[in-house]
């Protein structure tokens, strides 16, 4: 096994802890601590792979891979909101299939407020990076006004989609809100049919 993989493992390893742990008893009653021994790692390690204990307790999105994002670059049979919206689908389920505590996640911020805050900046984060592949897609210059519109709108979307399933009951699909919350932005913004 490679040292990329057991840093992977290890990563999964202290955040499957925290989330267990914060489940268990909220982020506030939890140390950084608590959290390395049972993971079986030390305070300097758990540092070295998350800033604090709520970013630890979010699950790791692996970026998109590479074939969804040139599907995305590419396919020119659907808007760019729709390419979009694939987009975000493929890459939250792809991190389902991947992150053993992605659904134990959502169970943890329902409880618990305090990851909000990471969220949204991860969420910021993502933002500059859809509104790149939007530039891309549409041949403009990567800060345009156009890019960076598409961009913040589909990441308020997708805060719809992510409340919405955070006071979902558990079990519920992260990807099932994303569709439902595109679909209704492009429900809301079709042309009316002629005569209504």
């Amino acid at each position: 096994m490679g040292a990329g993989y057991r840093r992977r493992d290890l990563r999964k390893a202290i955040s499957a802890a925290a989330v267990d742990l914060v489940i268990e008893r909220g982020l506030d009653a939890v140390t950084v601590d608590e959290i390395a021994k049972a993971a079986s790692v030390s305070r300097r390690t758990f540092f070295n792979y998350f800033p604090s204990k709520a970013a630890a307790c979010i699950p790791d999105t692996p970026p998109a891979g590479r074939d969804a994002v040139e599907e995305f670059l590419t396919d020119r049979s659907v808007s760019t909101m729709t390419a979009l919206a694939r987009l975000m689908w493929h890459q939250v389920s792809t991190a389902r299939r991947q992150s053993p505590s992605f659904d134990r996640f959502h169970d943890m911020w329902r409880l618990e407020q305090g990851v909000r805050v990471q969220v949204h900046e991860i969420l910021a984060m993502t933002e500059k990076e859809l509104a790149y592949l939007v530039a891309r897609r549409e041949g403009r210059a990567p800060d345009s006004v156009e890019a960076a519109t598409v961009a913040a709108a589909s990441i308020a979307i997708l805060r719809v989609a992510v409340e919405r399933w955070r006071t979902d009951e558990p079990g519920s699909l992260l990807e099932y809100r994303i569709k439902e919350s595109f679909d209704a932005i492009r429900a809301s913004v079709s042309e009316p049919a002629d005569g209504a």
